[in-house]
């Protein structure tokens, strides 16, 4: 959901008080991939269990001006309650995410951008926009792009070469429904 909590964290930590030896750089290598593997599993576990959540979105930022413009963009359209909404409902809108692309902090020419959806981990794109311009692709078709439980948002800013993943998750009632609660009501606890 965008609000961060020591409950969406994971700690890596090492003392040295198992005194194993220094790593030749092959096995720092196998090592530093294993758990890179490992951590991104982990995030996206945290994504697949937020509250409510029906649908696990990777957006792929590409194209921006800078690394950091592509994190801003990708956060900007990951956090934005109307784009996860949208992907609830099962919309396709490009004019969402258009506007989160506009109001974060990334450079953004709109009659540059390219919006695409594809199947999770298939590089057959089906696009919404092209150069800032709805394609032809109909409206039916791109519903079904955000019909599965996890599929890909593929976002090209087309101005340079930075770039970042984002997953992210839709909004819905049971999210609201859960989060709504009395917890901070003193009474419910037990005062």
């Amino acid at each position: 959901d965008g609000d961060m909590s020591t409950n969406d964290t994971v700690l890596l930590l090492a003392n040295g008080l198992a005194s194993n030896g220094k790593l030749s750089t092959t096995d720092l290598k196998v090592f530093q991939s294993a758990l890179n593997h490992v951590c991104l599993e982990l995030a996206k576990m945290i994504v697949r269990d937020g509250e409510g959540i029906t649908r696990v979105v990777t957006v792929h930022l590409t194209g921006a001006n800078s690394n950091t413009d592509a994190d801003a963009a990708a956060r900007s359209v990951g956090n934005s309650t109307l784009v996860k909404t949208s992907w609830y409902g099962g919309d396709p809108n490009w004019g969402r995410i258009i506007d989160a692309l506009g109001y974060s902090d990334a450079t953004v020419v709109e009659e540059k951008v390219d919006i695409a959806y594809s199947a999770t981990n298939s590089r057959k794109k089906v696009f919404s926009l092209k150069k800032g311009r709805p394609t032809r692709t109909s409206f039916e078709n791109l519903c079904k792009m955000v019909e599965p439980r996890e599929f890909d948002l593929h976002i090209n800013l087309n101005l340079g070469y930075g770039e970042a993943i984002l997953y992210a998750a839709d909004l819905t009632e049971e999210y609201v429904d859960f989060n709504k609660g009395d917890i901070t009501n003193p009474a419910s606890l037990g005062g």
